[in-house]
């Protein structure tokens, strides 16, 4: 996807989020982050979008603590804090240039800004599912499927840098994911805790397929594995989804 169409979506979604958020109440639980209340998720979206902007706007080559942000958020009214956070990253984003050099944690330190814009969609959409949540409304979905499977494929890119900051990832053998609807297939192989990720078509010891929506969410755990289609053993479904949560 290019880098504005990656905005659209940021913008959809945003807006779902705080329409989700105001139903629940700053003070509902959400079930899908168990450790939060509608107030906390719309504290971290809102300091998320604040700190992409300053990591672009200053051109930043390292990693930047939002710790000030933070502090600010804590201060703010959380569902203003949110959309107010939003409106200001769609309207810096639309103007900053895509390529300008900013660190991100694959790259290890400088690469093109649209791994912001990428990054800031997927994170707007899950969350927006998590208010959801917590407002009861459902079931969750990612719109449009391509979107979902943009998820998939950066959720999955992710895991080789997760494991080399956590001492690795305690898994074993394959994994092979499909989407049904769209273009997508994914083999991960763990080897003593390392996953590499491959973009191809091959056996696994397990393949998981069907919609990028319910993939995408299953990977998250933002859902379970009903209405997939699993082959394999399903013991290694289990511990997938115990030991990657995001």
């Amino acid at each position: 996807m290019e880098p504005l169409a990656y905005l659209d979506r940021v913008a959809d979604n945003a807006a779902l989020f705080v329409e989700a958020a105001r139903t629940a109440g700053i003070d509902a639980p959400v079930p899908t982050c168990p450790d939060w209340k509608v107030a906390d998720l719309c504290r971290h979206q809102g300091r998320v979008f604040r700190w992409m902007c300053f990591m672009v706007e200053n051109q930043v080559t390292e990693y930047a603590s939002p710790k000030a942000i933070e502090a600010e958020a804590e201060q703010a009214e959380p569902l203003a804090w949110l959309e107010d956070g939003a409106k200001q990253a769609l309207a810096f984003f639309r103007d900053a240039d895509p390529q300008t050099p900013v660190w991100n944690w694959v790259a290890g330190g400088p690469a093109p800004a649209s791994f912001w814009y990428r990054r800031m969609a997927h994170e707007t959409v899950i969350h927006r599912i998590d208010a959801e949540s917590a407002a009861g409304l459902g079931p969750p979905r990612v719109e449009p499927a391509d979107l979902a499977s943009d998820g998939i494929d950066e959720f999955l890119a992710f895991l080789p840098i997760r494991a080399g900051r956590g001492g690795g990832i305690p898994l074993e053998g394959s994994y092979h994911f499909h989407t049904t609807d769209v273009s997508g297939e994914w083999v991960v192989t763990f080897t003593d805790g390392t996953p590499e990720v491959r973009r191809e078509h091959a056996k696994a010891d397990l393949a998981v397929r069907g919609p990028a929506s319910d993939l995408e969410l299953f990977l998250y755990n933002r859902r379970n594995a009903d209405g997939l289609e699993i082959f394999g053993e399903p013991a290694r479904m289990t511990a997938w989804s115990e030991t990657i949560k995001f």
